[in-house]
């Protein structure tokens, strides 16, 4: 089931490296160098029940410290946090990571034997054999949904008779109450799914609504990140920016504006981290500069950026880069 991180697509790799490198910086975790040293380990791919390929990957963070919850005892002290990635656009980017719990393919390790992950909701895995069959799963199942409206509604929907809005005139407020009337219309039930095998063929139908507001909330997030693999991220001038590499291997920087950076590859603790601090004023005219990374194994990256001059107007400086992530635990 688990394979190493190298075997995980590139671009998988680099988006999780970016949240990692952001998560794990000195502002998100002062004095906790522990933390800050994490690195990659092994790789789960995870599916969902409408994807017919896989739908995540989740990614081990070795060097930290976390607890493993067991069935009816105490949880144990583990050493492997995670960072799930989404492969597409039919979820947030990073939907979902902790650097305190283990992760979720080791949890339902302790449940039997698992051959394949399985991620229902935000917090909802389950395992399942080589059978086929539920072994079991993580947080709440969720349950079978029956009777929804063929769309989402437009506008708010007529609802039980309630009051939108302020006061009324009378008490001194100018904003009118608006009554909404009660519907005769039939309301979407929940039941308890039968089956695993219900649950696996009825899920795309049951939570299409659902799914296609997950899509629709994740679309800026993935506009980020094309924009940032299109025209690279913003790095302050004078603040240095951490890249983590994918493994051991060697940087070029060219471009307009490659003078204007200083790079320090340090090649330990893993996995190796790149040092950039640019310097440029507003006089600059092109700013940017792309990083090279040369992998042992054969792999090239083309890492675009771009330098925002110390005197040059914004609205709020980003601590720690911009990045799509979901839940933690």
């Amino acid at each position: 089931m688990r394979v190493p991180f190298e075997k995980v697509p590139i671009d998988v790799r680099r988006r999780a490296a970016r949240a990692i490198a952001a998560l794990t910086t000195e502002h998100m975790w002062p004095g906790e160098q522990r933390k800050i040293e994490a690195r990659f380990g092994e790789a789960t791919p995870v599916y969902r029940p409408d994807q017919p390929e896989i739908a995540y990957w989740e990614i081990e963070i070795e060097g930290v410290e976390t607890v493993l919850p067991v069935p009816e005892g105490e949880a144990k002290t583990y050493d492997k946090g995670f960072i799930v990635v989404a492969t597409g656009a039919h979820d947030v980017p990073i939907p979902h990571f902790s650097l305190s719990q283990a992760p979720p393919s080791r949890q339902l390790d302790v449940l039997g034997d698992i051959d394949r992950v399985v991620k229902l909701d935000s917090l909802c895995y389950a395992g399942q054999d080589k059978a086929g069959n539920l072994v079991g799963h993580l947080g709440t199942m969720p349950p079978k949904l029956d009777g929804l409206p063929a769309e989402l509604p437009k506008k708010l929907p007529q609802g039980a008779a309630s009051t939108v809005g302020g006061t009324d005139k009378e008490d001194g407020d100018a904003t009118d109450k608006t009554r909404i009337k009660a519907t005769r219309e039939t309301r979407p039930t929940a039941s308890p799914w039968r089956s695993w095998n219900e649950l696996t063929k009825g899920y795309a139908d049951s939570y299409r609504l659902h799914l296609a507001s997950l899509v629709e909330r994740a679309a800026p997030r993935w506009e980020i990140e094309k924009l940032t693999d299109t025209y690279g991220e913003g790095l302050r001038s004078g603040l240095t920016h951490t890249v983590l590499l994918l493994g051991e291997g060697d940087f070029t920087i060219e471009g307009p504006a490659a003078n204007l950076v200083s790079a320090e590859l340090n090649p330990q603790p893993l996995p190796p981290r790149l040092q950039l601090t640019p310097k440029a004023d507003v006089s600059v005219r092109d700013t940017s500069f792309t990083v090279t990374l040369k992998y042992a194994n054969g792999e090239v990256e083309h890492l675009p950026f771009f330098i925002v001059p110390e005197q040059a107007p914004t609205r709020f400086v980003p601590a720690n880069g911009l990045i799509g992530l979901g839940a933690s635990s």
